[in-house]
């Protein structure tokens, strides 16, 4: 029976041949973005969330924001409804999607009628969240040490091929020092990109030959002792490619020269009459060479060809062999749950011979499949299996198996159990030497990091983390490490080592832009700005934060956009741009709801405006500070507030969280302000120092000022001119960059009578002004 089709404008969706058309001409849309508009449109009553999405469509719950994100992008560029049209699909903030225009259900026994003409090919990059999606982030947010220790809900997502891991891990600080460049010269010497094969689309292997063979192609290289670019990598950098007809070469010069390899290869493949002929094209600085085979099966003549270029540039391949029916099955499976088709790489292993099934590397591919289906018990179980095998499996798929079991017990809550199992792999590649695969070790390493932070061992997780960078850049895979080193720029913050953060955000910023990868891009920018304002450089913060302008048309995530308004607000805010402001509180607060930034944000504004009533209603109606909610209002909260009670109901008690509990300097300040404007001078004073003492011991140089400023103050209020002058000096370096600090100055001079240096203050305040009134308080 065939399934309904639906007509929406000039476009027909046929659910039964997975084709969308527009007037009769076929339109190329990788597969995924297709389903998600099959069920989109199937279940147009309603909005659809976007776990069931990922479920419907993709059968597991771990795939990735970015991948939905880019799968959606492609599903509305088809359809012309890209930007902030969306007239068929409409984003659900916060939510999901939901499909908005009016629809045609037509007779499913009527023909279609599409164009006859071949349509352009296009890769189907959703491959790129291959089987073992590595999931960091933090929230890029200023301000007190419990806030920045948040996990955002928004994703960073490293797509690393071959091992089953969840890891929703939170990066830490890096302990060796990065190659130097010298040593990534020399690398990158040594370093082959493969491109996706090119293969007629009506080729009933088309589906798996395109990556399989291709990866196939890249495992030979690699043991030759090449670097070879992983795929997520290649599939970026080769986004832009055509997969039909006849490549430009000036364009795969161009793509060689940003892949930072040395050889660039354009396999190729068709059948000819019960034979498969491969070529190879490949590109380096200075030759444009072909090699052709032929063979039995694909991979046979993939392997001729490979071995044949390598034997061309003195390289032998230690794997001489032709590869082995349970290579060839193996590269199938692969094939599909890179292209994230559950159903189909099921058929492939159900119809592996008895022979091939029972083998250890077949059982640790299935429960791969399982766990990716979220059967964790199953997978669980295929993963023992193939461990108890006698003999024993080889090292490499040991060590898969026990990380697949890793992974399982993270899934389940039990991240003691994931350190022993990927605690057993590092031992098992550590006792291997024949092992050339260090990015078995770059998985393992992450996964014992991440049941490391799930138990608190921080320090540990530094060491493994740490170790999992080195892998990936031993590996070549420069957008993983950067991904990596993003999040390793958080944990720096998180520590209070902020120069450290902003080197590790502008390493990985720069790859980012060299590889296009704009939603990493304008999160770590955006968490660069946010250190920047905790080194009190909120000039540098502004001008990095306007570098995602340029970005916005090509982000969707509701959840990284709010990241994105969150941290123009907060510069805004900091370097006196009100209005602007304004604009980015609004915007989040039209994208979220019931987020306690906005209430920060609008609480904060009003006090920089001087609206001394509309931030007491804001702090007196937010109530009381819920159990558990960080610092960063209650520091708002305080300077708002009309009422001492008010006040009061946003401090935390002391002594909260126990007595091995850290102060938070965030929490300190808080204290110290409720007395200085509604207790006594001799505790405001008392409570700022030790706000002062907290963070100079844990907190950042905005901290450290903050608190500065707030003992200036009480003490220029209770006359201690030469006091307060005294801290005011400890400030000075801050005075042409912070306008809190040049306002003070500008006051305590004016109190003091020194018209000179009152006056040359009042200028400095000026420039930083903004659009703040020279006599409203600034906000600290």
């Amino acid at each position: 029976m065939r399934l309904i089709r639906y007509r929406f404008g000039e476009f027909v969706l046929d659910p039964a041949v997975r084709e969308l058309s527009r007037a009769g001409h076929r339109l190329p849309l990788p597969l995924k973005s297709l389903e998600c508009l099959v069920y989109l449109v199937a279940n147009r009553e309603r909005a659809v969330g976007r776990d069931e999405l990922v479920s419907a469509v993709w059968g597991r719950a771990d795939v990735s924001d970015t991948v939905i994100t880019q799968t959606m992008r492609r599903a509305r560029k088809a359809l012309d409804d890209a930007g902030d049209r969306q007239t068929m699909i409409r984003t659900v903030p916060g939510f999901g999607y939901r499909w908005v225009a009016e629809v045609e259900e037509l007779d499913p026994a009527a023909p279609a009628v599409t164009s006859t003409s071949a349509p352009e090919a296009i890769a189907d990059v959703e491959s790129a969240d291959a089987p073992a999606p590595v999931a960091v982030a933090l929230e890029p947010e200023a301000g007190s040490v419990s806030r920045r220790r948040r996990i955002s809900r928004w994703l960073i997502v490293l797509a690393v091929a071959a091992v089953v891991v969840l890891l929703g891990f939170v990066a830490a600080r890096i302990m060796r020092p990065a190659p130097s460049s010298t040593a990534s010269t020399a690398a990158a010497q040594m370093r082959a990109t493969v491109l996706p094969v090119r293969v007629a689309e009506d080729e009933a292997d088309a589906s798996w030959v395109r990556l399989g063979a291709m990866e196939y192609a890249a495992d030979r290289l690699r043991g030759a002792a090449l670097q070879v670019t992983p795929t997520e990598q290649t599939l970026h950098l080769g986004a832009g490619l055509a997969e039909s007809g006849a490549l430009d070469t000036d364009a795969l010069k161009q793509l060689l020269a940003r892949s930072d390899a040395r050889w660039l290869i354009v396999p190729s493949a068709q059948r000819s009459g019960t034979q498969w002929r491969v070529q190879l094209r490949v590109l380096d600085s200075d030759s444009d060479v072909s090699v052709e085979a032929v063979g039995d099966t694909p991979l046979q003549a993939m392997a001729v060809a490979t071995d044949a270029w390598l034997h061309r540039i003195q390289r032998a391949s230690p794997d001489r062999a032709a590869p082995t029916a349970l290579q060839e099955r193996l590269r199938r499976i692969d094939a599909e749950l890179d292209a994230g088709q559950l159903d189909a790489a099921r058929a492939q292993i159900q119809a592996t011979p008895a022979s091939l099934r029972d083998s250890a590397a077949m059982q640790v591919r299935e429960g791969q499949l399982e766990y990716r289906a979220g059967r964790m018990a199953d997978a669980a179980r295929l993963f023992e299996r193939a461990l108890a095998q006698q003999p024993a499996a080889p090292a490499g798929v040991r060590a898969k198996g026990l990380m697949g079991l890793g992974g399982v017990a993270l899934r389940m809550g039990h991240p003691d159990r994931a350190q022993a199992h990927y605690s057993q792999a590092l031992a098992v590649l550590a006792d291997d030497d024949s092992n050339r695969d260090t990015s078995l070790l770059g998985n393992a390493y992450n996964g014992r990091g991440v049941s490391q932070v799930q138990q608190g061992n921080l320090e540990a997780a530094v060491a493994d983390l740490g170790q999992a960078r080195i892998a990936m850049r031993r590996t070549g895979d420069v957008v993983s490490a950067a991904m990596v080193g993003a999040n390793l720029g958080r944990m720096e913050g998180m520590r209070n080592h902020w120069p450290q953060a902003l080197q590790e955000f502008d390493s990985a910023i720069d790859v980012f832009e060299r590889f296009q990868v704009n939603d990493y891009l304008a999160a770590t920018l955006a968490a660069k700005a946010m250190a920047q304002l905790e080194l009190v450089q909120p000039a540098q913060a502004r001008a990095t934060l306007a570098r995602t302008d340029a970005l916005r048309g090509a982000l969707e995530d509701p959840q990284l956009i709010a990241v994105i308004q969150n941290a123009r607000a907060t510069v805004a805010l900091a370097t006196g741009k009100l209005g602007d402001a304004e604009a980015a509180i609004d915007a989040l607060a039209a994208t979220t709801t019931q987020d306690p930034s906005v209430t920060r944000l609008r609480m904060a504004l009003a006090v920089a405006r001087g609206d001394v009533a509309g931030a007491g209603r804001w702090a007196g109606d937010a109530g009381a500070r819920p159990e558990g909610q960080d610092a960063s209002v209650a520091t708002i909260a305080v300077q708002a507030a009309a009422t001492s009670t008010d006040a009061g109901r946003w401090l935390r008690p002391e002594g909260a969280g126990g007595a091995a509990a850290r102060p938070d300097p965030a929490d300190a300040f808080a204290r110290a302000f409720v007395q200085h404007r509604f207790g006594d001078r001799a505790a405001a004073l008392r409570d700022a120092q030790a706000a002062l003492a907290i963070a100079n011991r844990d907190g950042s140089p905005n901290d450290r000022v903050r608190a500065n400023l707030l003992r200036a103050r009480v003490l220029m209020d209770a006359g201690q001119m030469d006091q307060a002058t005294a801290v005011l000096g400890e400030l000075d370096a801050y005075a042409a960059v912070d306008y809190r600090v040049a306002w003070l100055a500008a006051a305590l001079y004016g109190k003091r009578g020194d018209a000179g240096s009152a006056r040359q203050a009042r200028q400095e305040a000026k420039t930083l002004a903004g659009e703040r009134a020279p006599g409203v308080v600034p906000l600290l």
